[in-house]
């Protein structure tokens, strides 16, 4: 009996804690009805008066301490509810922060290069335009956190051969809007149909497609669904090829939950590696966005190997040793593998791939589209 006491003492500091922690969080965002339910749960958790102990048997006294739990609970769900997200900034301060960055990274772009807007059901869709028009065109989709700007290391081997199409993906920190933060494509399904409709707008009737990260789910599911409109595909480090770990919803969620700059620093250095040209470059930009935005996007689901082996496209995929957020590169490759026509290029890189590794990437690229 003993025993059990010590175990769930320690349950329930840890799961106290916890909730302390998700207090602090709901504490910064201003939601005070919130933080006080909570830190009361945690009181109660943890003490129990004992005059109620000593007039009560056991096991009402346990109910009793249930039923508070449970009644905070609801008064949160209820009294104290957090109003709905209205937008995925935090502020319009952050925004204009992030935008005045988006604008300084894009000095690296050619000076010719256009902004332009499309209008959708979801709102409206920003993207950069550069290259010849005669060429064929080269639609490419940005990782997770990123921007369309962050393209700007892999246009060197492109420009002379296609007309460049680099999307701002919706619901992410750049300059494309959500008209309703509550509303955009949220299975895969629906992103293939909306970027299948941002193509038609273009008047793109067939195009080669990259796309990084999260960019790389979005071309897989596309290519899916509508693979008259691939010709080719270029995925680097994409998600949606192994699942999204728990670890990386967790790291991502601490570093938008806690205003804490060192655990946007470790985030930053998990998620983005240790290459210091990455973090010279795109380090301000990606620790403003979990400092300063909370995306509205659909979360990566893996292809099926069914699925794969319809797609008979050709397909360069770049892979790293040491990408945190694909996981291991083994498991990576193998299901890449499961695609009919594909060439698979491993490097020792992290997340970023195409940054980290700009000249080998670059020359792959010149090779299999060129």
């Amino acid at each position: 009996m003993k025993t059990i006491n010590k175990v769930l003492k320690v349950v329930c500091w840890i799961v106290a804690i916890l909730i302390l922690l998700f207090a602090v969080a709901t504490l910064m965002g201003g939601s005070y009805g919130q933080t006080i339910s909570l830190v009361s749960m945690a009181i109660i958790l943890l003490y129990w008066p004992t005059i109620i102990e000593n007039r009560l048997n056991r096991k009402i006294s346990i109910a009793l301490r249930i039923l508070s739990i449970l009644l905070l609970i609801i008064g949160m769900k209820t009294v104290f509810k957090s109003d709905p997200k209205t937008s995925i900034y935090k502020s319009e301060e952050e925004k204009h922060e992030l935008i005045a960055i988006y604008g300084e990274l894009m000095e690296d772009w050619p000076a010719e290069t256009g902004s332009h807007y499309l209008f959708t059901q979801y709102g409206k869709v920003h993207y950069l335009e550069c290259g010849n028009p005669e060429n064929p065109p080269l639609v490419m989709l940005h990782a997770a956190s990123m921007g369309a700007h962050s393209w700007a290391e892999n246009l060197e081997p492109l420009l002379d051969h296609y007309h460049i199409f680099a999307i701002d993906n919706i619901g992410e920190g750049n300059r494309s809007e959500l008209s309703d933060a509550l509303l955009f494509p949220s299975t895969p399904e629906e992103l293939a149909r909306f970027y299948n409709n941002l193509l038609t707008q273009l008047s793109i009737d067939s195009a080669v497609v990259f796309g990084a990260s999260n960019g790389g789910f979005i071309a897989q599911v596309f290519a899916y669904y509508y693979p008259e409109k691939v010709s080719r595909m270029a995925l680097f480090a994409p998600m949606g090829l192994t699942p999204l770990s728990r670890r990386s919803v967790a790291m991502m969620g601490l570093s938008t939950m806690y205003p804490f700059q060192f655990l946007r620093d470790a985030v930053a250095k998990w998620a983005l590696g240790t290459d210091p040209v990455c973090h010279k470059k795109y380090g301000e930009w990606f620790n403003q966005i979990m400092k300063g935005s909370i995306p509205s996007i659909a979360h990566p689901v893996p292809m099926s190997n069914v699925q794969k082996e319809t797609m008979d496209i050709p397909i360069l995929l770049f892979l790293g040793t040491e990408d945190r957020i694909v996981g291991d590169v083994n498991v990576a490759k193998a299901m890449g593998e499961k695609y009919p026509t594909i060439q698979i290029e491993v490097l020792e890189s992290g997340h970023l791939i195409a940054v980290e590794h700009a000249n080998k990437v670059n020359k792959t690229i010149s090779d299999f589209f060129n």
